[in-house]
């Protein structure tokens, strides 16, 4: 394993940088190879004057920075958190360093952006001048976030661990032995893998879903509406009763029966109509290898016209089958809320907009399924208070 230590500190002398040193000595004892680079004694300037930042020369420690982060596995930000965010050499270290054409490369004509430092892991360690529940729930971690989605993320590095400690003001010596004896762990562990078991887990069944993804939605919005019917059928035949004017209670256990059917049923097909977009291809790109670019970008946009027409069959399966067994009622909730995310699903599908990242962001699918669930959920809570 490959660390590189990255002290934002502005300070040699500082907490931070005891941190730092109890990491490394915890992660070379367990046999990880470590280089360290600490910003507060690099000589750059950290403005970027040109409009363009890859164009502005990088001074030789910034050209060592860039070697260093090439060669880690795993990068280590140790920095403290100043107005809730970063310092400002270390953020202006982000700026000069991580440059296009090193860290990720835009593609021509709304084409996205190709992710550089993909497959390297990071975690961030923090100081603070106040509590971390503090810091997370009343500000929200902003310099964390920063940091972990607007730079890591957008390069292709996984953050793997984030450790908030403070408050340092005013802690005792044991808190700060504590706090050491945790990082020099952290190193010892991190010297035999950057993830966890679960996080190992967790990335080996989204590689699954994402190379198999366009299969799971059509086997989703093709078997979950089914099985759902098959569990109101036997609820039915256990318990008569159950569908019951007069049993209120299971009446209404009854109708949440109905709920799973529009939630795993319209979600997945609304992530599979916007699936899929035409790669764009670059000029330079297709000057190098005409034939074989030229085949690529074919094969793109017939896969993409596919991806349409099942995703229109996937979307006409679900308002059928739900017109079906639900009638009319559910349909005017479930189409209010396909006009109320318009924007998302049929500008996916016409190619009104050149949207550059083809699939949902993990939020918005987070987001999409909620508010299909609520939506779907409400004329089914009222409908037993109607009755009653």
């Amino acid at each position: 394993m490959r660390i590189l230590v990255i002290l934002g500190h502005p300070r040699r002398e500082s907490f931070g940088a005891a941190l730092a040193d109890e990491y490394q000595d915890g992660a070379q004892s367990a046999g990880a190879e470590l280089r360290r680079i600490a910003v507060s004694e690099l000589c750059f300037d950290p403005e970027v004057h040109h409009a363009a930042p890859e164009r502005q020369p990088l001074e030789p420690d910034l050209v060592a920075a860039q070697s260093a982060i090439s060669w880690a596995d795993h990068l280590v930000f140790i920095y403290p958190t100043y107005w809730g965010g970063l310092p400002a050499k270390l953020k202006g270290f982000l700026d000069r360093t991580f440059t296009p054409g090193f860290a990720f490369r835009t593609l021509p004509d709304a084409g996205g952006r190709r992710k550089l430092l993909r497959g390297k892991t990071a975690e961030i360690i923090t100081t603070l001048d106040m509590p971390p529940e503090v810091y997370r729930a009343r500000y929200r971690r902003p310099g964390i976030e920063e940091l972990r989605r607007a730079v890591l993320r957008y390069c292709g590095v996984q953050t793997t661990r984030v450790r908030l400690i403070g408050p340092v003001a005013g802690s005792t010596h044991e808190d700060r032995s504590e706090w050491l004896l945790e990082q020099n762990h952290a190193g010892r562990r991190r010297a035999h893998g950057a993830r966890s078991g679960l996080q190992q887990s967790a990335r080996v069944a989204t590689g699954f879903a994402i190379r198999h993804r366009v299969t799971l939605y059509i086997g989703a919005v093709a078997i979950l509406p089914l099985l759902q019917q098959l569990a109101g059928a036997v609820l039915l035949e256990l318990s008569p009763a159950a569908v019951s004017p007069d049993a209120s209670s299971a009446g209404f256990a009854a109708h949440l029966v109905a709920l799973p059917a529009a939630l795993l049923g319209w979600a997945p097909a609304m992530l599979l109509a916007g699936e899929l977009l035409p790669a764009q291809l670059s000029p330079k790109a297709v000057a190098r290898d005409p034939a074989g670019e030229q085949r690529r970008q074919i094969a793109s946009r017939r896969r993409y016209r596919a991806t349409v027409v099942v995703s229109v069959g996937a979307l006409l399966w679900v308002i059928g089958l739900q017109l079906f067994v639900y009638g009319l009622d559910r349909q005017v909730w479930l189409l209010l809320l396909v006009l109320l995310s318009g924007k998302t699903l049929f500008n996916e599908l016409t190619v009104r907009l050149r949207i550059p990242e083809s699939r949902f962001e993990p939020e918005r699918v987070v987001i999409l399924a909620l508010l299909f669930g609520c939506v779907c959920i409400l004329p089914t809570l009222l409908q037993p208070v109607a009755v009653g």
